[in-house]
């Protein structure tokens, strides 16, 4: 009977010690539909994102590069892109912000935000890219072509090793 008691007493202390070293908070990327307010989580491991779309004008690839930062926010890091035109940078603030690698213009950014809205067109590839892999919008959403809103926060996650619950 003693050995029991001692034994259930290790395992509660073993479960609160485990419950208090792998509880921990996690930024989560939400994906939110405007039209129904469904909101899809994703779980960016380096807090970094990319979202990637086709021009509609121009018709050529946009990647624009996000950080998230402790406090939430998303930075535009850069944007890569193939072509000049309408809706799309051409001016930089000084030599060192610009420059084409491979045929790619790279514009060098520090633009702060809560959050960003988007219009999902009917054209493909708008996406975003979190921890490798890519999630094309006209997959996940409910309803095609309406808006939506990107933001962070953070999360409860208990941990234990690479397994993790979102509480």
């Amino acid at each position: 009977m003693f050995r029991r008691i001692v034994i259930a007493i290790l395992g509660l202390i073993l479960g609160v010690l485990l419950v208090f070293t792998g509880l921990q908070d996690r930024t989560v990327l939400i994906v939110e539909e405007q039209s129904s307010g469904v909101q899809h989580e994703l779980y960016p491991a380096d807090d970094h994102f990319v979202l990637s779309y086709v021009h509609s004008v121009l018709l050529t690839p946009v990647d624009e590069y996000f950080i998230i930062t402790e406090d939430n926010d998303l930075i535009l890091q850069k944007t890569v892109y193939e072509s000049f035109g309408v809706g799309l940078p051409y001016e930089q603030i000084n030599d060192a912000d610009f420059e084409i690698v491979d045929g790619k213009f790279i514009l060098y950014l520090e633009r702060q935000f809560k959050s960003l809205n988007m219009i999902i067109s009917p054209i493909p590839k708008h996406s975003i890219t979190v921890n490798g892999e890519t999630f094309q919008f006209n997959e996940m959403l409910e309803v095609q072509e309406q808006s939506i809103k990107i933001f962070t926060i953070d999360k409860k996650v208990f941990k234990i090793g690479n397994y993790s619950v979102v509480l």
